[in-house]
């Protein structure tokens, strides 16, 4: 069974070792969720979403046909500036 208290040998408490670990875990999202803005960009060969909708704009790409990848970029760029604020607000 863990000590609750943490590891005091190391200077290590639980609170530590939460904040740790929910930072890992943050960390751990952001890098997924980047993943899989970058497979969809290169999909169209773009690096960012502004670019990719000027295409859609420009008739370069259907919008119909990105529509899906649209919505999902649109999200998980939300969730990445959701992620970096519970980063920041949580200590770097």
């Amino acid at each position: 069974m863990a000590n609750i208290e943490g590891c005091p040998s190391i200077g290590v408490t639980v609170k530590d070792v939460e904040k740790r670990a929910l930072l890992a875990l943050i960390r751990e999202e952001l890098r997924r969720i980047r993943a899989e803005k970058v497979l969809i960009l290169e999909r169209y060969g773009v690096r960012e979403f502004n670019e990719l909708w000027r295409k859609i704009e420009e008739g370069i790409v259907d919008d119909t046909d990105a529509h899906d990848d649209i919505v999902k970029l649109d999200y998980l760029e939300y969730r990445e500036r959701a992620e970096e604020n519970s980063k920041g607000a949580n200590g770097k």
